[in-house]
Order: structure tokens, then C-alpha cells, then sequence
């Protein structure tokens, strides 16, 4: 698939498009027996084919396994990668040992009854490029209750650390990454809230270290706070709290996220209220920061128990949509979302899929090299693993006279060389799950510098309207 792959991109034409519109394929069922609860999903390049591939975790018998994507939307199922955590609740995927190959990190909550949170642990498996992951290894059992959990460069160093909630301590502590894998305590960024459960962090203040975003999971009496980093320009990692909360009052924030959503250059909020046994209705979130503190906006939505919320550009129209999942169980409403109109509002609620159960989590990305993003998802009350594919339209063809563009080399260590442009044109890259990490524009005969990438897949957009790919070596 992969030769295939990049046959194509190497002598791919490109017909640039400004109309369009996003409808979604019938849930596929990647798998229908994966243990019991899937709780944690994520995605990612785990074998270095050019596909993207899928990695899940399971709560109740902690079973770890990732799934080979096949680039046409299709996936087979690997082996189940060894581990001893209790309530399996976090997945991620991450280079923590910078030899350019994803690893595993996984968290256990530890133990729901008793002595709630003992037995919980961080642990890491190392990938080798191929698909296979060496055995369990201990990052942290120091802390009771860890949920949520941060992969950053959180101190002044270039490998990933850790941020992490320990929910029976009520503490939010942070690891600094020796460059192999190796992790000591890094520093506290919090202990005075009351059950933090989730933790997300970027650069609200634009001083260029990350902040860190905490929303606490008691399930009345919620709050939602920013802590502040000063490593630039103190010098260390040190963390202050806002002295105005975010949000309070809320029950059970579930899910918490700093995005750009209205375009203005300005990180805004994005957060999940979920409803939990008999309490009342969760609630979807959007805090705009008006220079005075944050406005917050509620979505009108049908499912009362929002879980997961993702800020990613369904329609290739280089604006951010939302998707939102539901923690419900039974026949109701799993995926929606909403279309960005691009004037600081947001479309009504657009269902994607209902036929699922508990879709606590979801993974957004291009599985099928059709240069939209699908998603695939865990129906946590069904033991599911499923696959939804986007089944973006092209409606008419605008701007560039259907100039066909070629880019090469393809792949390339260094530079990307386009023929067919005649016009100055911004370029923006996005890495396989839809994070921009690259803006330039380029005037005629221009060549465009992605040494600076890490070596994957990567979409390119052509002023915003139409996208092809490229590998990064």
C-alpha cells in the first residue's frame, strides 16, 4: 500500500475547489468483541507504512491493542501487548524516547472500591517502527487516582513530558523526560483543587511554553481553571494559578481543551460537561476570552450527556468544526457536529452517527488517504471499536482556473518543489490527526522548507480550499 501511495502522490494533479460538503458513511465495525469497555482511544503512524493506525485501551480487563490501518479505511487487528494496570483510563501515543518511533502511555486509575486510586500507574511501552512494542515500563505509581494525562515539552528541554491528575490525592504534578524515556518529578502545578480529572496544555499567552488547563471531576461544585507557566520568561517551570476561575459550578467536566475557534488568533476554550447517574444534564462549552475574563456560550445539542469534544476541519474550508460525542447509553445520538460558519458562530447540531453505544472517546484523522478526516470511535457499552468514514463532496470547481499542481520530491528530507503555481498562495501542513504545524505563503518558484517536520505523513492545503499529501523522511 505503500508504494501505491506514493506513486500517486508523486504524480498527483491537484484541482483546487471552493464549494463543498460533508455527509458520512454508515458506522463500519472494526471490531466487535475488544474487551469489555473501551475507554481510551488513539491514532496514529504505529508501523511507518504511510497508514495511520489505531490503538486502544479497555477499563474493566485492561487490554491494550492497536490496529493496522490499511489506507483504504479498513484495519486488522494485532496482538495484545502484555500489561498490568487496573482501569485502563488514558492512552496516548508519543516518540518518548526520541528515536522517531511512536510509543505507548498508558494510564490505570487503580482501584474504584476500597482504596479508591491505589494501584494506579503510568507506564510505557517502547515501539520499535515495525509494529512492535517491547515490554511494560514503569513511569510513576507515586500518586493515587491517575486519569488524565498531558504528552508535551513542558520544561526547556526537546522530548516529551509528562502532566499528569491524581484524583484521590488532588494533585496535578508534572515529569521532565530525561530524552530516553526516563522521568522524574518535575515539579507540582497544582494541589489545592479538589479531584482534578483532566488536564490539557498550550501557550494561552503566547509567551512560548505551555499552560496548562485543569477542569476537576467531582460531579457537583466543578471548576475550570488556567495556570500559568513561567518558564519563559522566569526561566523554570512554575505554575500560577488565574486568579479568575474559568468556569465554576459545573458536574463533571470531562473533557477540556485550549482552541482557536473563531479564528482570531486567540486561544479560547473548548470543555464537556457530562451527566453522571441521576444529575443533571452535561452540557457543551465554548469560554471566549474578551480581554476581562471569559464569556462562556452554550451549544444547543440533543444528547445529555456530552463526552468528548474535538475542534477539527470537517469540510476543508481551513476553518475549525466541532465534533461532540455522547457518554449515553442505548439508542441515542453518538456523533454530531458543528459547522463553523466562519463570522465567530456555529452551525445547529448535524448528526454523523446513532447506531453505537457510550462513545466516550473518539479519534479523528485521514484513514483512508481521501484527504478529509474520518473518525473512528469506542462504543464503550457495546465492546466496539468503530469506523466512520467522511464522506466529503466536491460541488463545483473555483479559483486557479483547475490549475493542476505537482509537488516533489515526494517523499523528501527537506524541501517540497512545486510546478503549476503562478501565483503568490498561502501553504498551511497539517500533521495525520489535523494539527496545523506549518504557514507559509509562497510567491512564484518559491520551494517550501519542511526539514524542521518530524518524519510522517503530512496534508497541504492550497489557500485554505484544497489539500493533497506528502511524506516527510
Amino acid at each position: 500500500m505503500k508504494t501505491k501511495l506514493l506513486g500517486l502522490l508523486s504524480a498527483f494533479c491537484i484541482t483546487i475547489t471552493a464549494n463543498a460538503q460533508t455527509d458520512w458513511a454508515p458506522k463500519t465495525t472494526i471490531d466487535n468483541a475488544t474487551g469489555d469497555t473501551p475507554y481510551a482511544i488513539d491514532s496514529g503512524l504505529m508501523d511507518n507504512d504511510g497508514n495511520i493506525d489505531i490503538l486502544i485501551g479497555t477499563e474493566a480487563d485492561n487490554i491494550i491493542v492497536w490496529y493496522k490501518g490499511n489506507g483504504d479505511g479498513t484495519f486488522s487487528k494485532q496482538a495484545e501487548i502484555t500489561n498490568t494496570l487496573v482501569n485502563l483510563g488514558s492512552i496516548k501515543l508519543a516518540d518518548l524516547n526520541n528515536d522517531t518511533h511512536m510509543d505507548i502511555l498508558a494510564a490505570g486509575y487503580g482501584n474504584y472500591t476500597g482504596s479508591i486510586g491505589s494501584d494506579s500507574k503510568i507506564v510505557w511501552f517502547q515501539g520499535d517502527g515495525t509494529g512492535s512494542f517491547g515490554a511494560e515500563q514503569l513511569i510513576t505509581d507515586a500518586y493515587d487516582g491517575m486519569s488524565g494525562i498531558f504528552v508535551g515539552n513542558i520544561d526547556a528541554g526537546t522530548t516529551p513530558d509528562i502532566a499528569l491528575t491524581s484524583n484521590a490525592d488532588n494533585q496535578v504534578v508534572w515529569l521532565s523526560n530525561d530524552g530516553s524515556g526516563n522521568f522524574t518529578v518535575g515539579g507540582t502545578i497544582d494541589n489545592t483543587l479538589s479531584g482534578p480529572g483532566v488536564v490539557n496544555m498550550k501557550d494561552i499567552d503566547n509567551d512560548g511554553d505551555l499552560d496548562a488547563l485543569i477542569g476537576t471531576t467531582n460531579y457537583a461544585g466543578d471548576v475550570l481553571e488556567i495556570f500559568r507557566n513561567d518558564l519563559i520568561p522566569g526561566g523554570a517551570v512554575a505554575f500560577t494559578k488565574d486568579a479568575t476561575s474559568v468556569a465554576t459550578g459545573k458536574a463533571g467536566l470531562f473533557y477540556v481543551s485550549f482552541e482557536d475557534l473563531d479564528g482570531d488568533a486567540n486561544l479560547d476554550i473548548l470543555a464537556t460537561e457530562i451527566s453522571y447517574g441521576s444529575g443533571p444534564t452535561g452540557h457543551l462549552y465554548w469560554y471566549e476570552d474578551n480581554g476581562a475574563g471569559f464569556t462562556e456560550t452554550t451549544f444547543t445539542t440533543s444528547t445529555n450527556n456530552p463526552s468528548m469534544a474535538q475542534a477539527k476541519d470537517l469540510d476543508n474550508d481551513g476553518l475549525v468544526d466541532i465534533i461532540l460525542s455522547s457518554g449515553a447509553l442505548g439508542d441515542v445520538i453518538d456523533l454530531v457536529w458543528f459547522k463553523n460558519n466562519g463570522d465567530g458562530t456555529f452551525g445547529p447540531e448535524q448528526i454523523i452517527n446513532d447506531t453505537q453505544s457510550q462513545v466516550y472517546v473518539f479519534t479523528v484523522a485521514d484513514f483512508d488517504g481521501d484527504l478529509d478526516l474520518d473518525i473512528a470511535s469506542n462504543a464503550y457499552g457495546a465492546d466496539n471499536l468503530n469506523y466512520i468514514e467522511n464522506l466529503y463532496e466536491t460541488l463545483s470547481v473555483a479559483d486557479f482556473d483547475a490549475t493542476s499542481i505537482k509537488i516533489f520530491p515526494n517523499p523528501t528530507k527537506d524541501v517540497l518543489t512545486f510546478e503549476g503555481i503562478n501565483e503568490t498562495i498561502k501553504i498551511s501542513v497539517f500533521d495525520v490527526l489535523g494539527k496545523q504545524v506549518l504557514e507559509q505563503t509562497l510567491n512564484y518558484g518559491e520551494t517550501l522548507n519542511v526539514s524542521q517536520l518530524v518524519s510522517g505523513l503530512y496534508t497541504i492545503k492550497f489557500n485554505n480550499k484544497f489539500a493533497s499529501k506528502f511524506i516527510k523522511e
